[in-house]
């Protein structure tokens, strides 16, 4: 009987030493979740806000043979684009993003005049610049596969983009002297499929997305009288990442771009063809995680194209999760 009892004890405490090792996780832990140990979707009730920053200043540009060239007339422009991210958790699978920005566009040129009376020549110098709140878009992500040991995350979104920033030139002076539009102008509606596979230290991540561009109307030029319909060229655009984690809170990331914008229209007395775009881009990132404060900085640089610019486009990313 007192081995009976002893043998029981025993028992009863290995069992409650095993019990003691499985670790639950609470609601303060999963919001200190990385990168790499999160999931591709929000947790229920979670909410995250952040700002992105892309800037650029580009003065060479693919022409239509594929081939960099300068801006004609010493030309030169700069764009960026403060933008505020808001995230919500709807469900443990399901999240909706809202997204706006405020832009600043700065452009200049320079021309020779030469005086006919007195054969001199005069460098005129104009500058075009737009601020003020750009497009608005709204997201809905759905996480249809979560990821597992031998499975990969498979997540599906639609974007709606609202044109909120001003469509039309404003403040015009002249043909040449006018202050930019920062908005589209248009609606448009993309969906867009990723997948992702960690195998720490490594993780595999690939996108494909579709816009489609709406039918809108706007003024072309600073000297029309009347807006004219137009449509921009719908978008298709595709990447896979190699990403590298150097431990749970710092990543580096790999990615090889590619987006193609189809042939758009300016329905005018005679209708003006908006020109094919493509462009292919290699876009190195890192990302670097305190508890719930999340950092990140990309450059994008592109490697080929045609009808887009030449220049490198730069990121900055500052996230916190409440």
């Amino acid at each position: 009987m007192k081995r009976s009892f002893l043998t029981y004890l025993l028992l009863l405490l290995s069992a409650t030493a095993f019990c003691q090792t499985e670790r639950q996780l609470v609601p303060s832990d999963l919001k200190q979740q990385t990168i790499v140990t999160e999931p591709v979707t929000l947790y229920k009730g979670f909410f995250r806000t952040g700002i992105i920053l892309n800037y650029r200043v580009a003065d060479k540009y693919f022409d239509k043979a594929g081939k960099k060239e300068y801006y004609l007339s010493s030309t030169w422009r700069s764009t960026s684009a403060y933008g505020i991210i808001l995230q919500y958790g709807l469900t443990d699978r399901l999240q909706v993003d809202l997204k706006t920005e405020y832009r600043n566009k700065l452009q200049e040129f320079q021309n020779t005049e030469i005086t006919a009376g007195t054969n001199t020549s005069v460098v005129v110098t104009t500058r075009q610049k737009g601020l003020g709140l750009g497009d608005t878009h709204l997201a809905l992500t759905y996480q249809v596969l979560q990821e597992i040991k031998k499975r990969m995350s498979l997540t599906g979104r639609i974007n709606i983009t609202v044109p909120t920033g001003e469509k039309n030139p404003t403040n015009i002076r002249s043909a040449e002297k006018y202050d930019l539009p920062v908005g589209e102008g248009t609606y448009a509606l993309g969906v867009n499929i990723s997948a992702r596979k960690i195998l720490y230290p490594y993780s595999l991540a690939a996108y494909l997305e579709y816009k489609h561009n709406f039918e809108s109307a706007k003024k072309i030029t600073a000297t029309d009288d009347a807006e004219t319909s137009f449509r921009l060229g719908n978008r298709l655009e595709t990447g896979l990442s190699i990403n590298l984690h150097l431990n749970e809170w710092i990543a580096l990331a790999n990615e090889i771009n590619f987006s193609d914008k189809g042939k758009g229209e300016i329905e005018t007395a005679i209708t003006q063809e908006i020109p094919v775009e493509w462009a292919l881009s290699y876009e190195p990132s890192l990302v670097f995680q305190v508890k719930r404060f999340r950092l990140g900085e990309s450059v994008r640089i592109p490697l080929k194209g045609k009808n887009v610019p030449a220049d490198p486009l730069y990121k900055l990313m500052i996230q916190y999760l409440f």
